[in-house]
């Protein structure tokens, strides 16, 4: 009787891992798929040239209007690296309107979030 106990407990795990087996690969799966999109946020960060039509500093976002016409509206943080052309780090207070730029971004989600930008001063600043 003990041994028969025994082996229907023996059964019972072995069944139980059995069963947990494909959950645990289920989340594994889950986490490398949680991974991948992470890598993709942080895709090649693509570049756009042209001048500063908007800088709003209390809502973090500008909008580059390119040589074609085309408006490019884009987020920034506290974490995107200003510079202006003669290599001196600014903030992004110190663009101008009509400032030429050279722009990255990155897109992540539905927005494009400024990573880095070259300007020169619009004449006259």
């Amino acid at each position: 009787m003990r041994t028969q106990s025994m082996l229907v407990g023996g059964l019972a795990i072995l069944l139980g891992a059995v069963f947990a087996m494909p959950i645990m690969g289920q989340e594994k799966k889950a986490e490398e798929k949680q991974a991948e999109e992470k890598k993709a946020e942080k895709a090649k960060a693509e570049k756009v040239a042209g001048d500063i039509g908007l800088l709003d500093t209390e809502k973090n976002y500008m909008i580059v209007v390119t040589k074609d016409g085309k408006l490019v509206t884009l987020d920034y943080t506290t974490k995107t690296k200003v510079t202006e052309l003669k290599e001196t780090p600014v903030k992004m207070t110190d663009i101008g309107l009509g400032s030429s730029a050279v722009v990255e971004y990155a897109v992540k989600g539905e927005k494009n979030v400024l990573t880095k930008i070259e300007f020169t001063p619009a004449k006259g600043e």
